[in-house]
């Protein structure tokens, strides 16, 4: 069993970890900051004068924008 978890490990540390050092715009997206980039707020509700555009960090939160 402790083999296993070995070539695990070295499996892992052999393909994942160069991947996320070349490509490191891959998978560490910001929503928040994406939405504050495009003039939206982070809100459990948007209002009736907002547009829900995505979710922020959380699927609780929506990224609302002014209409």
């Amino acid at each position: 069993m402790k083999i296993h978890l070995f070539f695990f490990i070295l499996l892992f540390w052999v393909t994942i970890l160069p991947a996320r050092k070349r490509y490191p715009h891959y998978g560490s997206l910001d929503l928040r900051r994406e939405c504050r980039r495009g003039n939206g707020r982070c809100k459990p509700e948007c209002h009736n004068t907002e547009v829900r555009i995505a979710y922020c960090i959380r699927p609780g939160t929506h990224c609302c924008l002014q209409k």
